[in-house]
């Protein structure tokens, strides 16, 4: 039977962009040629992904429920951003970007742990509504997030 709606939550993890590229030098072939490296400009990506990830899985666990959405899905995210401690604007304005923190939402939840197994959908791509918001965060930073079948 496929899932009609999972909802968990992550924090204690700043959450990090996904998107934003920087250039790091090149690396020469065997064949002679230089191939620039390029990586991720957040260095908090890696840990994010993988406290989503983690944070389906233990949520998929919790509830005693393994199946995955089929079709369309829509996804609903606030994050909880760290507010620095000399900001007094009231919502977080800045960078990062929220498209570049649901890029990176939406992979966390489709990574694949060590055995293969994937989170609750077989790709982002069945994500066909998104509604995000940034928030500062009370006290950790984070994410919630709910994801509904349409249809």
């Amino acid at each position: 039977m496929a899932r009609a709606n999972f909802s968990f939550s992550v924090f204690g993890v700043q959450p990090a962009p996904q998107g934003s590229k920087k250039y790091v030098g090149v690396r020469r072939t065997a064949s002679g040629n230089n191939i620039p490296l390029i990586v991720e400009a957040s260095a908090g990506l890696p840990a994010w992904r993988k406290a989503v990830s983690d944070a389906v899985k233990q949520a998929m666990i919790d509830s005693g429920d393994d199946s995955k959405f089929e079709g369309a899905v829509r996804v609903e995210a606030v994050f909880y951003l760290r507010k620095p401690r000399t900001v007094t604007r009231p919502m977080p304005t800045t960078a990062p970007d929220v498209d570049k923190l649901c890029r990176s939402l939406l992979d966390g939840i489709t990574a694949k742990d060590k055995q293969g197994v994937q989170g609750v959908w077989g790709d982002d791509s069945q994500v066909v509504e998104l509604i995000a918001v940034k928030k500062w965060a009370v006290n950790e930073p984070g994410a919630v997030v709910t994801i509904s079948k349409i249809g």
